[in-house]
């Protein structure tokens, strides 16, 4: 999707990031950053937005603001505590509820557009 990032580009998504990595370290929540995040990359990626625009937001917060690797290690420490039922509902849940989550913004953003 973007191949081609040049010092601009690199600019516009460190504009998003930063604000996105503070609010990231205040939710101590990893379940409502990752939705949120899923949401909001479904809406501005379907909004009819300059490139610009999103690699602010998409690129940079959604980005910055979702946290794989705090996911995994929270799945990590659910199966070294033998919690593997709350494992399993923890990652299908996550990725169904992140998926529907994108669909809605998508949703949202062509209701708008509309």
């Amino acid at each position: 999707m973007y191949k081609f990032l040049n010092t601009n580009s690199f600019f516009l998504i460190s504009l998003g990031a930063i604000p996105a990595a503070l609010l990231r370290w205040q939710v101590d929540e990893i379940f409502i950053v990752n939705i949120t995040g899923c949401f909001l990359l479904g809406f501005i990626n379907s909004l009819l937005i300059e490139r610009k625009y999103k690699l602010i937001i998409g690129v940079g917060f959604c980005g910055s603001l979702t946290t794989f690797s705090g996911w995994s290690l929270h799945l990590f420490e659910l199966i070294s505590q033998g919690l593997y039922e709350q494992f399993l509902v923890n990652s299908i849940s996550m990725v169904l509820i992140g998926c529907f989550a994108c669909g809605l913004g998508h949703l949202l953003a062509k209701k708008i557009i509309a």
